[in-house]
């Protein structure tokens, strides 16, 4: 490796110097500083034997995603046959994938030196040449390549886009005219001539080569467009809007226009005008529907700048113009949520993804989504039934099995939330805030299911991921105060979590109740008092447990008529005792 690494600092150096001598470096003097090829050597039986063991063990290793170990392999099997070609070409790939660009470039030198007619080989080399900032050596490779294959239309783009990275326009021209003598007029290359001329500030040109394209396909109006849009382009908006009221005269129905019409409008400040160009385009079943959204999304990026030409109202009228255009296309309804979610209109959002969803049952992502949003509209029931649905299209979806769980928790049903709490924790692999709440969830499951030890590990499991995660703190502290362990750790927690909400009051009763269950009645009444004092709903449990308190204080009287009151809640959180509590107006535990 490292006498590769001396030759292309060489090769680099060679290039400088030739600014000084004015001497072209060829691609093969690139390729062999010392005029030598490299001597192709044929291996014994025994080792080609291990050479095809580690080249297979290499590319089995890669459709695995091992890319690593791959690599590892194709080392192996070069130090075995050093004149493998394809082995250097896809150690490079696999040094690509990994981002390692200096080492993808080093070996594709080396499969291209020892097979220097490989097109592929060479073709790879030139991007990452590119890639790698190297433009001159990435514009000598593609023009090598096309010495080689002077009839092949894809090197020779591929050279013509070198040509304009290195701001070589004459040469890009006269590249791209090569391919239009072996596939004939083409509109692709002329619009990328146009592209070329008007980058190299040859605006006459420029104009010439869409006048060819309307002259060639005079019915095509789009060309005229294109002519108007270059009108617009140089500010010479009188000639534009002549071309595009042409292009309206002889094709009313042409969708395009409108929105080069809308930007003429836009130029000008005229709103009204803008605004009824952009809902003809939008609305117009002869404008693709990526080439809309695409038109679309700069306006969708700047939704809350109130200089942003479209509104909400636009844009909801756009939206459903184009629903009924493209009717069966997904992504009109995923943008459309999209849209409607982020302006928190969450009910229509989900009728959005549901019609998606309805339209192809098979897009995984949109049913993410959709599944997020339906968890806050939709009665519980319903949302399991979803939830189902999606867990049998997507079964090794750990997301999905998450949603699942809670859907299943809120039918009480915590044996089945528990089943797919433990599917994601296997099947997650990178996502750690999804298993810092399973484990969260899964403390708070198996708890209500009797199984306290499994509670605690996963609560302690989630801690690992989040020290600082208030709800988990919260209700681990709450479940060691109610079994009487650790209480010194409970508070410690519920401590930690008051810092961050001193004035949650769900929070301040499991502060109060662990200050209770360490017998330090008196401080647990204020801190009881405060929760009561911030709580905006009526709560039974705070209630209880106010009782609870006041009775370990000495206020037999107040405690009962707290029990009462508790009582009268029917909160489905309040102790078994509490019957006996009043009846018997003492504290039973």
């Amino acid at each position: 490796m490292k006498k590769n690494i001396i030759f292309i600092v060489f090769f680099a150096i060679a290039i400088t110097s030739c600014k000084t001598t004015q001497k072209v470096i060829t691609f093969e003097e690139i390729l062999y500083p010392n005029g030598q090829k490299p001597i192709l050597k044929n291996v014994d039986e025994s080792t080609l034997r291990l050479f095809n063991y580690y080249f297979m063990e290499a590319i089995r290793l890669k459709t695995m995603g091992e890319y690593q170990k791959s690599a590892m392999y194709y080392q192996e099997a070069i130090r075995n046959n050093p004149s493998c070609a394809t082995c250097y070409y896809e150690l490079s790939n696999l040094y690509y994938y990994t981002g390692d660009l200096r080492n993808a470039e080093e070996t594709a030198f080396r499969a291209v030196q020892l097979d220097p007619e490989n097109e592929w080989f060479i073709l790879y080399l030139s991007r990452i040449f590119l890639q790698n900032n190297k433009a001159p050596l990435a514009l000598k490779t593609a023009r090598y390549l096309v010495d080689l294959k002077p009839e092949n239309f894809d090197y020779l783009y591929n050279l013509s886009q070198m040509e304009v990275h290195t701001k070589q326009y004459s040469d890009a021209i006269a590249t791209l005219n090569k391919i239009e003598k072996i596939i004939g007029k083409n509109e692709y290359l002329s619009l990328q001539k146009h592209a070329i001329y008007l980058e190299a500030n040859d605006y006459k040109n420029a104009k010439n080569e869409i006048n060819k394209l309307i002259k060639k396909y005079p019915t095509n109006y789009e060309y005229r467009v294109y002519l108007g849009d270059y009108y617009a382009q140089r500010n010479n908006l009188k000639a534009a809007y002549e071309e595009y009221k042409k292009v309206l005269d002889l094709d009313p129905s042409n969708g395009p226009v409108n929105f080069s019409l809308a930007s003429y409008y836009l130029t000008l400040n005229d709103s009204a005008n803008f605004k009824k160009a952009v809902i003809k385009g939008f609305e117009s079943p002869h404008i693709d529907l990526e080439n809309k959204i695409q038109r679309l999304l700069p306006f969708l990026m700047n939704l809350n700048d109130p200089q942003n030409p479209i509104k909400n109202k636009d844009f909801e009228d756009i939206f459903e113009k184009m629903k009924i255009t493209h009717k069966d296309e997904v992504n009109v309804y995923v943008l459309y949520g999209n849209y409607l979610n982020h302006n928190n209109q969450r009910a229509k959002a989900v009728s959005e993804f549901e019609t998606a969803i309805l339209i192809d049952e098979k897009l995984e992502e949109v049913w993410n989504d959709f599944l997020f949003l339906a968890l806050s509209e939709y009665e519980n029931d319903k949302f399991l039934e979803k939830c189902e649905i999606a867990v049998k299209l997507f079964d090794q979806n750990p997301i999905i099995h998450f949603l699942t769980a809670i859907a299943y928790s809120q039918i009480k049903d915590y044996e089945k939330a528990i089943e797919h709490l433990n599917f994601v924790l296997i099947h997650n692999k990178n996502n750690d805030r999804l298993k810092e709440q399973a484990h969260a969830m899964l403390g708070d499951f198996y708890y209500k299911v009797g199984e306290r030890e499994k509670s605690f590990y996963n609560y302690e499991e989630a801690l690992k991921i989040d020290a600082n995660s208030i709800i988990v703190l919260n209700n681990y502290a709450y479940y060691l105060s109610l079994e009487g362990m650790n209480l010194d750790k409970a508070e410690r927690m519920i401590s930690k979590v008051i810092e961050f909400e001193p004035f949650n009051p769900t929070y301040l009763d499991t502060y109060a109740w662990v200050l209770f269950k360490r017998g330090r009645y008196f401080e647990a009444v204020f801190i009881m008092e405060q929760a009561l004092n911030y709580s905006k709903e009526i709560s039974g449990v705070l209630y209880e447990h106010y009782g609870d308190i006041l009775y370990k204080n000495g206020d037999v009287q107040k405690a009962v008529e707290n029990w009462k009151k508790a009582a009268e809640t029917n909160d489905e959180d309040l102790s078994d005792k509490l019957a006996e509590k009043i009846e018997k107006e003492s504290y039973v535990e």
